[in-house]
């Protein structure tokens, strides 16, 4: 049996918990689907998925550098931050509650729209 639920996810870099707990090597799938819009630097306007702006990778002043920048990322408890996008299927190597955001640069504030990620926890 697997438990399934849709979460709307902000566009920041703050991580935003699920209110999931996860265990380890739990199955989870996420799947998500939107527009939003990262700050652009000068000033301009980009709108993208949840895999982010295809060829524009992150340095390190993101929260996850070398994955697209706007991309959906994730993580469990205190583990390492992964990157998500528009599918994730995985068996998590960690257990804790889901956090996900978007691949943002922290000093950035200036992000539109939403994703929403449907989340289904399969039994242990």
């Amino acid at each position: 049996m697997a438990f399934t639920i849709t979460k709307t996810i902000r566009p920041n870099a703050v991580w935003q918990e699920m209110y999931l707990q996860v265990q380890k090597d739990q199955r989870v799938i996420i799947a998500a689907e939107g527009l939003w819009s990262p700050e652009m630097r000068p000033l301009t306007t980009t709108w993208c998925g949840p895999d982010g702006i295809e060829g524009r990778m992150a340095n390190e002043k993101y929260a996850l550098p070398g994955t697209n920048v706007g991309a959906l990322i994730g993580r469990v408890g205190e583990s390492p931050a992964l990157s998500v996008g528009n599918y994730f299927d995985f068996y998590s190597p960690f257990a804790g509650p889901l956090f996900l955001s978007m691949n943002e640069n922290p000093e950035y504030h200036n992000q539109a729209g939403t994703v929403a990620a449907q989340i289904i926890l399969f039994d242990v």
